[in-house]
């Protein structure tokens, strides 16, 4: 007897046909068709379902994810996402293909609740304001008052709702699907930067919880006498009594029985009866939505957000079933308080960290094409991110002669317990010397790091060197920077892994150079370490290894996009001698250098730049 589900998968292998594809591509863009895509195309026709590609970059990857969904669109089946870890990369697709459907965060759009305010719709108490006349219909499309100008926040979801194929961020459709099912499951997702995906997911689910914040949510919720302010109150002073007990001023992880008694506490709180009397105080007047928005704002997260509080604070502790998903731990800290006196603030912080499970379960069952440049083991893989389809690589037509990957002989080993105390300062400092000598010959730099300490000590000593180098801070974020390096600022531009070892691209001949320092092994006495090691045992050094592995592939393309840039990478610490050769795809091992002197390196790379 064939079901339901039979039919719809037979339609999804009907339209994953090469006859599909070769309709649904995007001549009119390209004129051709790369030969990866086409292997990428045959791939996915042959397996006929979700799928995992290992794509270089160069690779056309986006034109693959696209055509999958317009032959999916072209079958009638939807609805269809396109998600990505960046707005970036969303506007990327949008400009590429804008026949899509792009939907944005809140933080994206303005509020028309607080006119000449100038807020974004996420700094606002949104679901408390009801009265709001610009709220949009989901159904319908109209506001809730007749000829007022239309949320653009929720205008765009309803929007996106009208279309088939949307594009969007990997928080957004995490979001979206996972908490308030918004959409149905998806007849086709792609997953663009799929290695992402797990590390996005553990942020968007993890949680800090501040004494100050807790602190004035208590004194709004007792001005407009609400009970529910001493619950809270217990909750804020077990919570400072464990951590003042630790004396953390590092961060530390509470214990199984300092969470139960946490979790305790949050279970006397019924989170809806909680927000019907938010809600009512505002319709009263107790509560002014103008004067005391900021604080109203925090009240809102604290009272929606609750029962996800106490998910993830139970998902910290063990079960006879299985080990903890997630961890928490407390700390203090000094912050900078009015009239210049100092401030110690309380945390309580709530990381996700076992997600695979969760981002399994906002995949489509029935098609889920994921691909990036940096996969590695599949298996490594699939246990981080929850993707677990047939995995397959692609090869690169990229031109090898067009790029070096350099590993010297003569350059130290700077794990924390080989090196020398001078010798991290030594090599920074030649660093510094070599960007100033290519920036001579017009060539332009980024120096990626790990730590802060390393970025600031790079900057200090480019300028004894007299190397104009550039990064963030004092008001001015990464991605500013980032900007500011792309529009001809500087002939360094450095920052940390966390910031730049992916996301920022560089290519045609913006930054030919890229110097990464060390690996990005995990600290040894943050929480994320100790809480691996505790769980996983010795396999947490399988998983440690995949992710500095993917990063420095990662860091190696930030300057090679396509297959008309030259670009070098230079892998600094002798800790990567023992894995960069291994985990190059093979198309790439003709470009790794891994026998001659640092001075040797840079002469070959002025050669291959400068000649070229």
């Amino acid at each position: 007897m064939t079901t339901s589900g039979d039919l719809q998968l037979q339609h999804h292998q009907d339209a994953l046909t090469m006859n599909a594809f070769m309709a649904s591509f995007p001549w009119d863009l390209h004129g051709n068709m790369l030969p990866n895509q086409y292997e990428g195309f045959e791939i996915i026709s042959r397996v006929a379902g979700s799928v995992t590609i290992e794509a270089p970059t160069g690779t056309g990857k986006t034109d693959i994810g696209y055509t999958a969904l317009k032959a999916l669109e072209s079958a009638g089946l939807g609805p269809l996402f396109y998600i990505a870890p960046t707005k970036t990369i969303v506007e990327q697709v949008k400009t590429m293909h804008p026949d899509v459907t792009v939907v944005y965060g809140r933080n994206d759009h303005p509020c028309f609740y607080y006119p000449g305010q100038q807020l974004k719709a996420d700094e606002i108490p949104c679901s408390l304001l009801v009265d709001c006349p610009h709220r949009v219909d989901q159904q319908t499309g109209e506001t809730k008052e007749p000829g007022a100008e239309p949320c653009s926040y929720l205008l765009q979801k309803f929007q996106a709702k009208q279309s088939k194929i949307v594009v969007c961020t990997m928080a957004f459709y995490l979001f979206t699907q996972l908490f308030s099912r918004e959409w149905d499951e998806p007849a086709g997702l792609v997953i663009d930067e799929a290695h992402d995906i797990g590390k996005v997911v553990r942020s968007a689910l993890s949680y800090e919880i501040t004494d100050y914040h807790l602190k004035s949510a208590i004194r709004l919720l007792r001005s407009a006498g609400i009970q529910e302010a001493d619950l809270l109150d217990v909750f804020l002073g077990h919570m400072l009594e464990i951590i003042r007990r630790r004396a953390a001023r590092t961060r530390v992880l509470l214990e199984d029985a300092e969470i139960r008694v946490l979790i305790e506490d949050l279970m006397k709180i019924n989170p809806l009866e909680l927000r019907n009397k938010i809600q009512q105080a505002v319709e009263r007047g107790d509560i002014d939505v103008d004067a005391q928005r900021e604080v109203l704002r925090r009240l809102e997260v604290i009272a929606y957000e609750l029962n996800r509080y106490l998910r993830s604070l139970e998902f910290s502790l063990p079960t006879e079933s299985r080990k903890p998903l997630n961890y928490t731990y407390g700390f203090y800290e000094e912050e900078a308080g009015g009239e210049d006196r100092r401030r110690v603030g309380y945390k309580l912080v709530i990381k996700a960290h076992y997600v695979a499970p969760i981002v399994r379960r906002i995949l489509s069952s029935r098609f889920t094409l994921a691909y990036s440049a940096t996969i590695g083991n599949p298996d490594v893989f699939g246990y981080e991110t929850g993707i677990k389809s047939p995995a397959y690589k692609l090869g690169s037509d990229f031109p090898v002669a067009n790029t070096r990957v350099f590993m010297p002989t003569d350059t130290p080993d700077l794990a924390v317990r080989n090196r020398t105390r001078q010798q991290p300062t030594r090599v920074i400092r030649q660093i510094a010397r070599y960007c100033g000598r290519f920036a001579e010959k017009g060539l332009r730099s980024l120096v990626v790091v790990v730590s802060e300490k390393e970025r600031a000590k790079f900057l200090e000593l480019c300028k004894e060197e007299g190397v104009n180098a550039i990064s963030y801070g004092n008001g001015v974020a990464p991605k500013e920077a980032a900007l500011n390096f792309k529009a001809g600022q500087g002939d360094v531009l450095v920052g940390t892994v966390a910031n730049y070892g992916e996301g920022v691209d560089l290519p045609r001949n913006l930054a030919p150079v890229i110097f990464f320092l060390r690996p990005n092994f995990p600290v040894p006495q943050d929480p994320a370490t100790v809480f691996e090691e505790r769980r996983y045992g010795s396999m947490r050094l399988k998983i440690w290894n995949w992710r500095v592995m993917m990063t420095a592939l990662q860091v190696r393309g930030r300057n090679v996009r396509g297959t008309q840039d030259l670009g070098v990478t230079f892998f600094i610490s002798q800790q990567f001698r023992r894995f960069v050769f291994a985990v190059l795809p093979a198309w790439l091992q003709d470009a790794y250098r891994g026998g001659k002197t640092f001075d040797q390196c840079i002469e070959e790379a002025e050669e291959l730049l400068v000649k070229s």
